[in-house]
């Protein structure tokens, strides 16, 4: 006589990522929540691996009337953290300039081109980086890779304000008016 009794499958090991994420999905219902996203935003913009989106869609699924401010704070957050981003690539930048010792002032006269490296790079990034904050592309990334480049500030400034503005203002809206449907979307 055989033991027909089903073995339980062992639980899966999650990775650290997948941990850390879980964990900060859990600040949302916490009263913590407003103060655990504006630090996720702001670490967001130089280092941290989750976005903070993991929880501005749960607190707006949780209170929807709350949508434009939860997006107006997670737009200045992430803001601040993209300027410590940029501020860490322009380190960098300045770093491998000198040990490399990299002329930007490089003249480059090739393929129909006519600019400085400094030129080529920096002043044509910054629509890269628009694009970019709006798109789920790691903010740290487009922050520090504007500094790398040398984005000039003004226009860095200017992108990561569009691109981050409609990021937010875009998630928060749909989580507000379809909420109910995406929340048993979520919920699969």
């Amino acid at each position: 006589m055989s033991d027909s009794t089903p073995v339980a499958a062992a639980p899966e090991k999650l990775s650290w990522y997948r941990r850390l994420y879980l964990r900060v999905e859990a600040l949302s219902s916490s009263p913590h929540a407003v103060a655990a996203m504006l630090l996720v935003s702001v670490v967001d913009g130089s280092v941290f691996p989750i976005p903070p989106f993991a929880l501005l869609v749960p607190m707006v699924l949780a209170q929807p009337q709350k949508w434009v401010r939860y997006a107006l704070l997670g737009t200045v957050a992430s803001l601040f953290g993209g300027f410590i981003g940029y501020y860490l690539g322009d380190l960098l930048r300045q770093g491998a300039i000198s040990f490399l010792e990299i002329d930007m002032n490089m003249r480059i006269t090739r393929f129909g081109i006519d600019a400085t490296l400094g030129e080529l790079l920096g002043q044509n990034f910054w629509a890269l980086a628009l694009l970019c904050s709006v798109l789920p592309t790691p903010f740290k990334v487009v922050a520090i890779g504007s500094g790398m480049v040398g984005v000039p500030l003004d226009r860095f400034f200017l992108a990561a304000v569009l691109g981050r503005s409609v990021r937010f203002f875009l998630v928060s809206g749909v989580m507000r008016y379809f909420g109910p449907t995406a929340r048993k979307w979520l919920r699969v």
